[in-house]
């Protein structure tokens, strides 16, 4: 990049800058203007407070931010918000500001003494289960147990494979969380929301939503969905919950069923979080044609999936 792109770094320190103070801090903006909303006394002294112990609690024992200050918390800040705004409206305000910074505080402090501990695991636990609730807890706006922007293929069962492909013997573990749900079931980030913007594309008839999936196809492309999610009102629309829970889990059951069938590689060896998704199953194979022609199929039935739905919210707006 840095070859033909005069200045790469500057303008990639320029973005990453303005990502920051944008996207960066919507979790905490959430906070601050929830609470100033509610609040119908002392505005400004609420959205302080609300600002001050919202950062209390995101802020880790490293001094560093937690997602939730971004993007991740927009559900979070809500109602911290919402609590601090009912708060100042129902007791005095010398005491919610006091027991406010006191409680927060004294969270933040129980948690890092905890995570010193051992006592819990910071990392995202890895499970089956996690097939069924990650479209869920990303739908209910809270940051998902397999994010598409955390590192793949990582941990003891993606270890034990790479170093058995390497050395040329059989996979030990298949079939897991990496094999199955990175590669083939986030194209476009969680929900297989790629499938959603093509759907989009294919039958949506208003102006305005054609432009958000244009706008958002780059972006999704690299698995980074934000601004479709804000702009197609999936969060909290239980009815784009259906797609957004079965399109992910449609993709792995045709995994799963084409690895063992032993139609396709496993994937073992890792690539960025960015790489576009229908590519990630090809070059996690180490170039596997099936893998790719599976991948265009989840893809693909992600696309049928989304599509009634589609044509129910289009339609009934329009009719609106």
């Amino acid at each position: 990049m840095t070859k033909w792109l005069p200045g790469f770094h500057t303008l990639h320190d320029c973005c990453a800058l303005l990502t920051t103070y944008t996207i960066g801090l919507l979790g905490l903006l959430m906070a601050v203007f929830a609470a100033r909303a509610l609040t119908k006394n002392d505005k400004q002294l609420a959205s302080l407070v609300a600002g001050i112990g919202y950062l209390i609690l995101n802020t880790t024992r490293m001094a560093t931010f937690s997602p939730a200050i971004g993007a991740d918390g927009i559900l979070w800040g809500l109602l911290f918000g919402w609590l601090i705004g009912f708060s100042f409206n129902h007791l005095p305000k010398a005491l919610v500001t006091g027991g406010t910074l006191l409680i927060t505080l004294g969270l933040r402090l129980g948690w890092d003494r905890l995570a010193t501990a051992h006592v819990i695991t910071l990392n995202a636990p890895r499970g089956s289960w996690l097939l069924w609730t990650n479209s869920v807890v990303a739908w209910l706006g809270l940051p998902a147990p397999i994010d598409a922007m955390m590192p793949m293929l990582t941990g003891t069962k993606a270890t034990a494979n790479l170093n058995a492909a390497l050395a040329h013997h059989s996979l030990p573990n298949p079939i897991s969380i990496g094999t199955l749900y990175r590669p083939y079931a986030m194209f476009g980030g969680v929900g297989m929301t790629l499938g959603l913007i093509i759907a989009i594309l294919l039958i949506d008839k208003r102006s305005e939503k054609r432009r958000l999936a244009w706008w958002s196809l780059p972006m999704s492309v690299v698995n980074l969905n934000l601004p479709l999610m804000l702009g197609y009102r999936i969060w909290l629309n239980p009815l784009m919950l259906i797609p957004y829970f079965c399109a992910p889990l449609a993709s792995c059951a045709i995994a799963w069923s084409a690895l063992k069938l032993h139609l396709i590689n496993t994937s073992v060896y890792q690539v960025p979080a960015t790489t576009p998704g229908p590519m990630i199953a090809w070059l996690t194979t180490n170039g596997n044609w099936p893998a790719l022609i599976v991948s265009a199929l989840c893809l693909v039935v992600s696309v049928l999936i989304y599509l009634p739905f589609v044509k129910k919210v289009s339609g009934g707006e329009q009719l609106g």
